[in-house]
């Protein structure tokens, strides 16, 4: 026999639905058809944002205050939210000490600068440095190296 989830606290029972469920109540709640891509947990945590905001749970006022902020930056500058090369926003400036030497890279839209030369990786640019071939996130301290396990 199959419990009214009707009667569960909505946040609960999401996870326990099956996905053709979920997608019925995603449904029900956005007023659209989620599409085919959305993945099960994306649609769990939209569900549950909606339900909580249609109980009136919705942001708080810290939340509602950023994301206002957020909305008003965009209005003034969509392009401030643009993600440069690897994650990287335009305008980051990388530096690596390496042979005695200060190395400076600029972080663009579309790649890097590093001495008055566009490169399309920080790869390039590390060997470029070194003449040795480099992972560029690793060289420029970006990604840590994992431990090695004994």
């Amino acid at each position: 026999m199959q419990k009214n989830r009707k009667n569960q606290s909505p946040d609960n029972s999401v996870a326990e639905l099956s996905l053709e469920e979920l997608r019925r109540q995603w449904s029900e709640c956005w007023g659209i058809q989620p599409h085919v891509q959305i993945g099960r947990q994306m649609l769990e945590k939209s569900l549950q944002y909606k339900q909580r905001q249609l109980r009136g749970e919705g942001l708080s006022a810290e939340q509602q205050k950023r994301l206002d902020n957020l909305v008003a930056q965009h209005k003034r500058d969509a392009k401030s939210f643009e993600q440069g090369p690897a994650g990287l926003k335009p305008g980051t400036r990388l530096i690596r000490a390496h042979a005695g030497e200060k190395h400076l890279v600029l972080v663009k839209p579309y790649g890097f600068d590093y001495r008055k030369q566009h490169y399309n990786s920080l790869s390039e640019i590390a060997f470029a440095i070194t003449g040795t071939r480099w992972n560029g996130w690793l060289f420029f301290g970006i990604k840590k190296r994992k431990q090695q396990k004994q």
